[in-house]
């Protein structure tokens, strides 16, 4: 007999990508790293003897982190591995060995030994760099947020890293003032990295010239500069004006919008109207058009959305409320959403009916020859009557503030008649109701 767990109730015990304490572990991994560049570095230098409680809180975060690498999904691209004997077979097989050797405390291990290569031993510490670049594309899966801040901190991150490494090297080479004190020598050569890379030297400090190897540092140093004033200058101010695409993109297409109504003199009251109609999309879609971007989806997602951003809607209207799953699906596929402004007609009493709608947010008024009859709030739907009986609209229908809706074709709303009955008895039961109390 086999023993063991379900196999859902080993992926339950599984740790997702995305969970928030894996985030918040991902961030005190990178910081520890940090930590860990720059301790071991400075004391190495400066011959510093190692702190034991921080050298075991190194260990013991690296440790702890081999050990929840066995436990947490992992998601590369569109590929997700949950199965924990996949999850197993990718880590060993690809960074167990450097996490391990970041762990380990060799140099208290061989402390009692006085061999020169037993010094570079703490180095290994910072083997965890190399998985520097795949913790950050996991935080960016993990956080959704947009790739052009991502990349403004892992530059901001790596700027940190790189300045420290050339502080190092530049006291290293006897490039600081050797008789003050380390933190002192420190501050000292952190000022002249900086005045050196941004090409902005006062001269107050300055290579030996009888040295080469300051010489050679200090030419190395220049044109790392000049590389990264070149990079900020050609990717910083472009991430900056990324980090809002679709701000941008909709601010984009007002001015267009605006230069074409100035060109074609449309008068200053209907502007306004336009620029309030954009105004409003915006707040509420953020300038993104759903249409634009589901058409792109597999159907079988694309309705999975649609459900779920049509949620409050469908539970709001009579003929959604107990309807099947089937019925759902292809109605919100063949719904159109449409945005309403104070003051518009969306049904003009005589005209012929050609659709229905839904409202989702807002209200409207009914109005018969100029006389309110009626109104409507979300989650109503409204132009039905004329459209089963084939006739001209009997009725004014007028949007009395911003809101949102859908709108539903004759030909589809014809097609969910005839193939969904409880559909069509429910529609029939609604326009017997609305005609006894006199509604359009």
């Amino acid at each position: 007999m086999q023993i063991g767990f379900p196999p859902d109730t080993v992926y339950m015990r599984m740790i997702s990508h995305s969970h928030p304490g894996k985030i918040v572990w991902n961030a005190v991994v990178l910081s520890s790293m940090l930590y860990c560049l720059l301790i071991v570095t400075y004391r190495s230098v400066f011959s510093l003897p190692t702190q034991l409680p921080v050298h075991i809180l190194i260990t013991a975060i690296f440790s702890m982190d081999i050990a929840l690498q066995f436990i947490s999904k992992v998601k590369l691209g569109h590929i997700k591995l949950e199965n924990p004997q996949e999850i197993r077979s990718f880590y060993l097989t690809h960074w167990f060995i450097v996490d391990l050797l970041a762990a380990m405390p060799f140099d208290l291990a061989f402390s009692g030994f006085s061999h020169p290569l037993l010094s570079l031993l703490p180095f290994l510490r910072l083997l965890k760099f190399l998985k520097l670049f795949r913790i950050f594309h996991e935080l960016q899966e993990a956080v959704n947020i947009l790739p052009s801040v991502m990349r403004l901190i892992m530059f901001g991150y790596s700027l940190v890293a790189l300045l420290h490494i050339m502080i190092m090297g530049w006291i290293l080479i006897g490039g600081g003032e050797t008789y003050r004190e380390a933190g002192d020598q420190y501050i000292r050569a952190l000022y002249w990295v900086i005045t050196t890379i941004s090409t902005i030297g006062y001269g107050d400090y300055f290579p030996d010239h009888e040295s080469n190897a300051q010489l050679l540092y200090t030419i190395v140093l220049q044109l790392f500069g000049v590389a990264m004033f070149s990079y900020v200058i050609a990717n910083v101010s472009s991430m900056v004006t990324n980090l809002d695409v679709a701000r941008s993109m909709h601010q984009k297409k007002v001015e267009e919008i605006n230069a074409f109504m100035r060109s074609q003199r449309i008068p200053a009251g209907m502007q306004e109207r336009v620029r309030d109609y954009y105004s409003y999309v915006w707040s509420q879609q953020r300038g993104i058009e759903s249409a634009n971007v589901l058409q792109e989806m597999p159907s079988g997602l694309t309705q999975e959305i649609l459900l779920f951003l049509n949620k409050d809607l469908l539970s709001r209207v009579s003929l959604f409320r107990n309807a099947d799953d089937l019925f759902l699906r292809e109605s919100v596929r063949l719904m159109k959403p449409c945005v309403f402004l104070p003051e518009e007609y969306i049904i003009r009493q005589g005209e012929f009916a050609d659709c229905m709608y839904f409202l989702a947010s807002g209200s409207v008024r009914i109005e018969v020859s100029g006389t309110v009859v009626a109104r409507l709030e979300g989650g109503s739907p409204f132009g039905e009557t004329a459209l089963v009986e084939n006739q001209f609209r009997n009725a004014d229908v007028v949007s009395e503030t911003y809101g949102t809706g859908y709108r539903l074709e004759k030909e589809d709303f014809n097609v969910l008649r005839s193939k969904y009955p409880e559909f069509n008895r429910q529609v029939e039961s609604i326009i017997e109701q609305r005609k006894t109390a006199g509604n359009a």
